[in-house]
């Protein structure tokens, strides 16, 4: 594997916590910092069943939701988990989506994210297919998201500017869909650089935490922890926590007990056939 899938859970986590406003000045993304409790609690959620219960998260994490854009972020310790089945995490989202009262858009742009996290954590990314993967694989998606990837997808052929894409989406009537293909496109125009797709997102005007936190998600999982620039790694808010979270988190994905008959001992242990880190069996 070109980078280990721990390094990519961490990616991930912590990828979306800063906002580059320049090489020399980042600072904490506050949508992240207002969602900290939640996704905290999804997470160990997920590692202490070892599974995801719907009820738990509808009675447990909901009430800590209050937007969509909450909401969406807060979906991302599930994008990690289910990374190596698709169709189970399409169908995990849609009913988190519906428990939580979503609207179509959101819920369709969720599955959008984290249809690219998974092909980025299965090894299984091409920038130049991706797009037409996800609108050929992940049916039933919202008519609007589905044209605005479709649009994206032939201006990324065409190797559009970024103005020309915010001038594209300046009509689109939901920030969400905004938010999600702004961040798809910064992540796929420059998808082995996370400095430079993170830097991109900055120089948009009216730019959102969410447009921030999306790509930041995106390229932290694919370039993974170690292709995060050390300054960015370095202004993550509480960045031990995230770490652990994402050992334990993986450590729950692959059936392993990190603190088995001890809370003092962690053990870094991995369940994998030649090449490939598979679920515990």
């Amino acid at each position: 594997m070109k980078h280990l899938l721990l390094t990519r859970f961490q990616g991930a986590l912590i990828g979306g916590n800063i906002i580059y406003l320049d090489r020399h000045q980042i600072t904490p993304n506050q949508l992240i910092l207002d969602t900290n409790p939640t996704l905290i609690s999804k997470i160990n959620s997920l590692i202490d069943r070892g599974k995801f219960e719907p009820q738990d998260w509808l009675q447990h994490v909901l009430p800590d939701i209050s937007n969509s854009e909450q909401a969406i972020v807060a979906m991302l310790p599930i994008m990690l988990f289910f990374h190596d089945d698709r169709i189970k995490l399409r169908e995990v989202l849609i009913n988190i989506s519906h428990g939580w009262q979503l609207d179509w858009e959101t819920c369709s742009s969720a599955v959008a994210i984290g249809y690219i996290i998974s092909r980025s954590l299965t090894e299984s990314f091409n920038p130049r297919t991706i797009i037409s993967q996800l609108l050929d694989e992940m049916t039933n998606l919202h008519p609007l998201i589905f044209q605005e990837l479709s649009t994206l997808d032939r201006l990324l052929d065409r190797a559009s500017s970024l103005h020309q894409i915010t001038q594209r989406l300046a009509t689109t009537p939901h920030p969400i869909v905004t938010s999600t293909i702004l961040a798809i496109y910064c992540f796929l125009s420059t998808p082995e650089d996370f400095s430079l797709a993170t830097h991109r997102v900055a120089r948009i005007e009216d730019r959102s935490q969410l447009t921030c936190a999306l790509t930041g998600m995106l390229a932290g999982a694919h370039n993974s922890l170690t292709g995060m620039p050390l300054n960015g790694y370095i202004a993550t808010q509480e960045r031990a926590q995230w770490l652990s979270l994402a050992q334990r988190l993986l450590s729950a994905w692959a059936g392993v007990d990190l603190h088995h008959g001890s809370s003092s001992h962690t053990y870094l242990l991995a369940v994998a056939s030649p090449q490939v880190i598979q679920r515990r069996g």
